[in-house]
């Protein structure tokens, strides 16, 4: 004898009953029995149909709010890094426009000065008759020498003023709109930005720098001033860490930055021969404040702003490599979309 399991013209299953005894064991009774049965057993399988399609359901629900969430928290990161940003953007705008003060007047005093010295040497020249030999040529040598001087001025000053027109350029306030960028463009402008820096600083510091540059870099979207500040952050303390290592012993140097097409991302990597990062401290060079320059050289904020823009606004990637007393290396990396 078989009986159905189910309901509402639905067939969950059977029940199959076989009876081998003479006398036929499929009593009224019995029957009317199995049939309670089958309806018990057809409600408790729908029951448990139900239950398993809430479980999925729920299971479905808590990974949209883990989703959610996710999206929630790296919408406030971005938030909190375009805050940074911009008030980085009007601070050093506000360094910039007080340094051109001055050093607009150093150029303009500069320039007259040496129209002076031309004015002066000729008048001199009308006089030569008049001077004794030694002291003219004394008064030549110092006028010399002060030409010299008023060049000088006016070269340095000329960089200086190119490098404060950067300063005010990567400055400006951005929409934080993305864009396509050219990834390679931008590392060669920080990094002629970075040296500058330090040689308005430190006359004699200097630096090999190489670069190989993919060719089939392609370009990516991203918020360009934003990108630019990270890699000037990164190229500064390498070159700051290069210099320090120089001052110590007698070496050449090196900044390396290298960029490649990996098909699904692209990766730019920069390497100093520097001083290197000691494992004490690599998991804290990322924290905002962290710094191990002297006081006065340093604020922290570097390396924590350059993560935030790469990671938290960007969705790339920031990994160290280091050997102490040897090198470092920054590799990053922007997902393709």
């Amino acid at each position: 004898m078989c009986l159905p399991i189910g309901g509402q013209g639905k067939l969950i299953g059977i029940i199959d009953l076989e009876n081998n005894l003479t006398n036929s064991a499929f009593t009224a009774d019995r029957v009317q029995f199995l049939k309670l049965l089958t309806t018990l057993a057809a409600i408790a399988l729908e029951n448990a149909k139900i239950y398993q399609q809430l479980e999925e359901y729920s299971h479905s629900l808590e990974d949209e709010v883990e989703e959610r969430t996710r999206e929630l928290k790296a919408a406030q990161k971005q938030i909190v890094t375009q805050e940074k940003l911009a008030s980085l953007g009007v601070l050093t705008a506000g360094i910039a426009h007080e340094i051109r003060n001055p050093l607009n007047f150093v150029n303009g005093f500069a320039e007259i000065s040496e129209y002076l010295v031309k004015e002066l040497t000729a008048e001199i020249e009308s006089i030569s008759k008049d001077i004794d030999a030694d002291k003219l040529e004394e008064i030549e040598a110092l006028l010399n020498d002060l030409k010299g001087n008023l060049t000088d001025i006016n070269e340095q000053g000329k960089r200086a003023d190119g490098i404060i027109q950067s300063m005010l350029s990567h400055s400006r306030e951005s929409s934080g709109e993305r864009e396509l960028t050219d990834i390679n463009a931008v590392l060669g402008e920080s990094i002629k930005l970075v040296y500058h820096g330090f040689r308005a600083k430190d006359k004699i510091f200097n630096m090999t720098i190489e670069t190989d540059y993919d060719r089939d870099m392609p370009e990516i979207e991203v918020v360009r001033s934003y990108l630019s500040r990270s890699f000037l952050n990164i190229i500064n303390n390498a070159c700051y860490a290069a210099n320090a290592k120089k001052k110590a012993a007698d070496f050449t140097p090196q900044l390396k930055v290298k960029t490649s097409n990996l098909g699904s991302a692209v990766e730019i990597r920069i390497r100093d021969n520097g001083t290197g990062i000691p494992p004490t401290i690599q998991e804290k060079i990322f924290h905002p404040f962290f710094t191990t320059k002297p006081t006065g050289e340093g604020t922290g904020l570097g390396l924590s702003l350059a993560h935030d823009i790469i990671v938290g606004q960007h969705q790339g990637e920031i990994l160290l490599e280091t050997e102490p007393g040897v090198y470092t290396e920054f590799i990053i990396r922007f997902p393709r979309d």
